[in-house]
C-alpha cells in the first residue's frame, strides 16, 4: 500500500514538472498579431464585415484602436473613423506588427537604432493617416548626436529604397524617449539616426563702419553654419592686407549657425583689403581730426528764492563815554615841594649867612 502510494505521488511530481516547464518556456514569437479588427489572440469567431470586430463592412474603425508591438517598442493608434483597407481596397482582416532583424541597409549618413518593424498587411492604407510611436533608448543614440537627429524612415517596395518622412509630421518628446509621426500605409518603419559629418560654410560677411578715423575700431564679422548632422569645430581666420592677424576656434552643433567677429584698429591712413576665409572687403581709415573739447557742468543750477529785505537806515552813533578824571600825582607834588624847599634853603645860606662871614 506504501509503494502504492509512492508511485501515484511519483507520476503527480512528474506531471508538474512538465507543466511547470511549459509555462516558462519562452514565447516562440516575436510577432504581436490582432485579429478579427482589433481582436487579440484567439481570434472570435465573425462572418466578416466587421462582425464582432470594431470596423464596419467598409473598414471604418468605430473607436479609436490601439495596438501594440511584442517588445512595446512601437505603437500605432488608429483614431475613431479612420477607414483601413487592404492594398487591393477590401477591409482589414487582421494587423500584424513584427520586428525585422536584418532590414534593408540604411541611406548613407544615417544609422539604424534597431526599432524596424514591419506592419502588415503590406501596402494597407488609411485615411486619415494614423499614429505610429517609437519607443527608443537614449543610449542607442551614436555618441555625438541627440533626440533632434532622430528621424523616422519607411522602405518603399517599389523603388527598393529608404524615404525619411516629412519633419513636420515627427514630433520627437526627449522627456518621453519617444518619437511619433503620422503614417498612411503599411511597410518596413524605422527610427534612424542622421550622421553626416560636419561640414562648413562661411558667408555673411560684415564690416562695420567701413570708414573711421585712425585709433578708432571697425568690427568684422561673419556667419559660420555647419551643414552635418554632426557637430565639430572649424578655424575661422581674419586677414588684413594678405596678413593674418587673428583666428578663432568655432564649434557648431549640425545643422546650426554662429556669428564671429573681430574688432580692428589701425594707426595709419589708407583702404585696407579684409579676408575671413576666403570672404573679402574692404575699409578706409582716414586721418584722426581733433575736434574742440566741450566741457559742461554736470552741477546744476540752483535758482535762490527771492527775498524782501527792510530798507536800510542810517547806523546810530557811537556813544561816547563819559570822561575819567585824572588821579592826583601826589608823589609828584611832594617831591617838587621837597626839592623848591631845598633850593630856597639852599640860596637863602648861600646870599644870607655867607655874606655875613
Amino acid at each position: 500500500m506504501k509503494k502504492a502510494n509512492i508511485k501515484k505521488w511519483a507520476k503527480l511530481a512528474v506531471i508538474l514538472a512538465v507543466f511547470a516547464t511549459l509555462l516558462l518556456l519562452p514565447k516562440p514569437s516575436q510577432q504581436y498579431t490582432v485579429y478579427g479588427q482589433g481582436y487579440a489572440d484567439p481570434p472570435p469567431p465573425t462572418t466578416g464585415g466587421g462582425v464582432g470586430g470594431v470596423t464596419t463592412a467598409g473598414g471604418e474603425f468605430t473607436k479609436e484602436t490601439i495596438f501594440k508591438s511584442d517588445d512595446e517598442n512601437l505603437v500605432l493608434v488608429i483614431p475613431k473613423g479612420t477607414v483601413g483597407q487592404t492594398k487591393a481596397g477590401d477591409p482589414l482582416p487582421e494587423i500584424y506588427i513584427t520586428k525585422v532583424m536584418n532590414p534593408p541597409d540604411a541611406p548613407q549618413d544615417m544609422s539604424f537604432l534597431g526599432l524596424t518593424h514591419d506592419l502588415e498587411p503590406d501596402g494597407a492604407i488609411f485615411d486619415p493617416p494614423i499614429l505610429i510611436t517609437f519607443a527608443y533608448n537614449p543610449l542607442w543614440i551614436p555618441a555625438r548626436l541627440g533626440p533632434e537627429n532622430l528621424t523616422i524612415g519607411y522602405y518603399d517596395q517599389d523603388t527598393q529604397q529608404w524615404v525619411m518622412l516629412d519633419a513636420e509630421n515627427i514630433t520627437i518628446d526627449p522627456a518621453t524617449n519617444t518619437i511619433t509621426a503620422e503614417i498612411s500605409h503599411f511597410t518596413y518603419y524605422s527610427v534612424m539616426a542622421h550622421t553626416a559629418p560636419a561640414a562648413f560654410t562661411i558667408s555673411g560677411l560684415t564690416i562695420s563702419p567701413t570708414e573711421f578715423e585712425v585709433a578708432e575700431q571697425s568690427t568684422i564679422s561673419a556667419v559660420v553654419a555647419n551643414t552635418g548632422d554632426l557637430s565639430g569645430n572649424t578655424k575661422v581666420t581674419l586677414k588684413i592686407n594678405g596678413v593674418t592677424v587673428a583666428s578663432k576656434i568655432v564649434k557648431v552643433a549640425g545643422h546650426e549657425s554662429t556669428k564671429v567677429s573681430f574688432i580692428t584698429v589701425q594707426g595709419s591712413p589708407g583702404s585696407y583689403k579684409v579676408d575671413i576665409n576666403g570672404l573679402s572687403g574692404t575699409f578706409t581709415v582716414k586721418e584722426a581730426v581733433v575736434k574742440p573739447v566741450v566741457i559742461t557742468s554736470t552741477v546744476p543750477s540752483i535758482t535762490a528764492p527771492a527775498v524782501e529785505y527792510p530798507a536800510p537806515t542810517a547806523p546810530a552813533p557811537p556813544a561816547v563815554p563819559a570822561p575819567v578824571p585824572a588821579p592826583m600825582p601826589w608823589l609828584a607834588i611832594i617831591i617838587s615841594l621837597v626839592a623848591t624847599v631845598i633850593v630856597a634853603v639852599i640860596i637863602v645860606w648861600y646870599y644870607g649867612f655867607r655874606t655875613q662871614y
